[in-house]
């Protein structure tokens, strides 16, 4: 398929859609939102969460988040706020300061390489969201802007391989099903595989007519 801007989504900043993976984070997770406030500043960038109707999603226990001092947490927030607006220079600056503060917190690191990446600076990016895993190795998000980041730079099947692994773990994870059926259908070429894992997101999020076309695209193609 060749759909007008697919090949440019990403899941957040680019294509709108940190809004759901938030919130389908949220869901999915309650216990591994350990600090509630500093998952929810990843939905600054969307300017706040709207939830849709989700599957039953199940929970699983997360690895403790350390908690921000005061200073520290202002400089999120003001870095959030950088980010808002697009001044990403000043966010990296602030968020490497939180980085280096609390190494243990995830969420920092996460939105480093969201910053570095809007940015074009590929390598930092994945530093950071190394950074991420060393914090968190059970982070769905973090795993899941690795795999956009392999997928980025032409890892497909290390993308692929991620994908696998995050819904091995995570299988109502459903922004994790839509980008791998993505990658099989753009990248891949696995149409089976793409078939599969958007109707699987599509069951999950009616609301999406993009997806639905997809999908009935693909049978099309595939004498479904």
């Amino acid at each position: 398929m060749n759909y007008a801007g697919i090949t440019d989504k990403e899941i957040y900043c680019e294509s709108g859609e940190l809004r759901m993976l938030c919130c389908q984070y949220i869901h999915f997770n309650l216990n591994m939102l350990r600090n509630v406030f500093m998952m929810l500043s990843l939905c600054v960038l969307l300017h706040g969460c709207a939830t849709a109707p989700q599957k039953k999603i199940e929970t699983e226990q997360g690895k403790p988040s350390i908690a921000l001092s005061t200073e520290t947490r202002s400089d999120f927030d003001a870095a959030m706020a950088f980010i808002k607006s697009e001044e990403y220079e000043k966010a990296i600056e602030l968020l490497n300061k939180v980085v280096k503060a609390a190494p243990n917190n995830s969420n920092a690191s996460i939105n480093l390489a969201l910053a570095y990446k809007k940015l074009g600076k590929l390598k930092q990016a994945e530093e950071s969201l190394k950074l991420a895993l060393n914090a968190d190795s059970e982070n769905p998000v973090a795993h899941n802007e690795y795999a956009l980041l392999y997928r980025k730079t032409g890892r497909f099947a290390e993308a692929r391989s991620l994908y696998e692994k995050i819904l091995e773990k995570y299988p109502n994870f459903m922004m994790a099903h839509k980008n791998l059926g993505i990658l099989c259908d753009l990248y891949m070429k696995d149409y089976e595989c793409a078939l599969n894992h958007y109707a699987t997101y599509s069951e999950a999020n009616q609301d999406d007519k993009t997806v639905k076309i997809w999908v009935a695209d693909l049978k099309k193609r595939l004498g479904r």
